[in-house]
């Protein structure tokens, strides 16, 4: 229908329809590239482009069991912009506590993960008006509600998502995310360093934890192991996702924003390889900012009456004119 409403003249439709959508190309790519101009796209987005986003399906209320709610917590925890402060302040803290942890890194951190909900949950208590922090990082601090909305879709940061289980000819449950992980050379080397690593997952459940005051949508994955599941051939991404999940038991989750969309295209039917594919959001372009022209050194040019022939007609033989008056 889009292309049909571009004839203007029936009797050439082919070539209504290719100037129509050139102009409309046009258009596009400058009010998305150009400065100081408005979005003549006057349809919505099909997927929300907020950080926030929303559900694409109908609400379940599950209740979390014990290590599910203490896992996803911590997460949101070691995840908050309003938490970071203090993540700085609990490592001083053990430091000071234990002289033995400042020489252990790898000590230190587990520590540190296992301790820090708790030990935030007293510095920041919800009942304490001589506290100054917002109403937000102490309902953080003070913790989820197990109860607690399950989704089978999720769109954000103009991705589509849905769970391995969703059965749908589309594949959207494919989720990669670069965090901080900590490195060591070897089994033996307690002198570990936090690096980035990416990781490769499938998502298996969407969750909404509920904070009183603000509500966190946590993606449950299945993750790829790196150690032996990732491989790189020829210059592509090969992922090994039919492995044991024991390694992930405690740390399973992602924040939904964090989330960034993969595809998987398997080698063939008896193997456990996939190949990593990745696309950009439907309606976004790869702009590279480098090439951006500088108005100030742009500069402008002249052509002499000599270099333009004026009396040579410039129009098109090969076709009908439009005549205008003035």
């Amino acid at each position: 229908m889009v292309l049909k409403g571009y004839v203007r003249n029936r009797a050439r439709p082919e070539g209504c329809i290719a100037e129509s959508y050139l102009a409309d190309e046009c258009v596009r790519f400058c009010s998305t590239f150009i400065k100081d101009t408005i979005n003549v796209c006057n349809h919505e987005a099909r997927n929300d482009s907020s950080s926030q986003g929303r559900p694409i399906s109908a609400r379940k209320l599950v209740s979390l069991n014990d290590e599910d709610l203490v896992n996803a917590h911590r997460y949101v925890l070691f995840n908050s912009p309003l938490v970071e402060p203090y993540l700085q302040m609990h490592l001083e803290y053990l430091k000071q506590a234990n002289k033995a942890l400042d020489k252990n890194s790898g000590l230190l951190w587990k520590k540190h993960s296992d301790t820090f909900s708790s030990w935030l949950k007293e510095q920041v208590r919800i009942d304490d008006t001589r506290n100054k922090e917002s109403d937000t990082l102490k309902w953080l601090a003070y913790g989820p509600r197990r109860e607690a909305n399950s989704y089978t879709g999720y769109v954000i940061n103009g991705k589509r998502f849905h769970i391995k289980d969703v059965d749908r000819k589309t594949q959207n449950s494919g989720v990669s995310i670069q965090a901080s992980t900590m490195c060591r050379s070897s089994a033996k080397d307690a002198n570990q360093v936090v690096d980035f690593v990416t990781y490769y997952g499938v998502l298996k459940e969407i969750i909404v934890l509920d904070y009183h005051v603000v509500q966190m949508p946590l993606f449950r994955c299945d993750w790829v192991n790196i150690s032996n599941g990732v491989k790189v051939e020829d210059g592509f991404t090969i992922v090994n996702l039919h492995q044991s999940q024991n390694k992930f038991r405690q740390d399973p989750y992602l924040l939904a924003s964090q989330a960034k969309q993969v595809f998987y295209a398997r080698e063939d039917e008896e193997s456990n390889w996939y190949t990593v594919l990745q696309a950009p959001p439907r309606g976004l372009y790869d702009y590279d900012e480098s090439c951006e022209i500088n108005e100030d050194k742009a500069s402008s040019f002249q052509i002499s009456d000599n270099e333009l022939n004026l009396e040579e007609p410039h129009v098109r033989l090969d076709c009908e004119g439009t005549y205008v008056l003035d």
